[in-house]
């Protein structure tokens, strides 16, 4: 497998948690949405993937293994992840400036 296409695969992996995180849960036969829990979520797989990424750096450093390609993907997920938090988190910002813009 080229790295490339390693790296694609988990450029789909971010999306495929960013897209879980959002799932919804039932209750009372209704689904509902809670927005704080799925950006929680959502922070929570960016967190964890960091570390992973850390570990597996770590891991190269100190020898225990030898798999760069799998280190390297999991640096590019891992920084894919925080950019696509960080352009969420501006468009949050922009949409509550609109909001506040708006007349009432």
């Amino acid at each position: 497998m080229k790295v490339s296409d390693l790296i694609q695969s988990r450029q789909v992996n971010v999306i495929e948690k960013f897209a879980n995180a959002a799932k919804s849960e039932k209750s009372g036969g209704k689904n509902t949405v809670n927005f704080g829990d799925t950006m929680k979520e959502f922070l929570n797989a960016v967190n964890d993937g960091k570390i992973e990424s850390g570990q597996k750096v770590a891991d190269i450093i100190q020898g225990k293994s030898e798999n760069l390609a799998e280190a390297m993907s999991s640096l590019e997920e891992s920084s894919i992840s925080f950019q696509l938090m960080l352009e969420i988190r501006n468009k949050l910002i922009q949409s509550y400036q609109e909001i506040n813009r708006m007349p009432v």
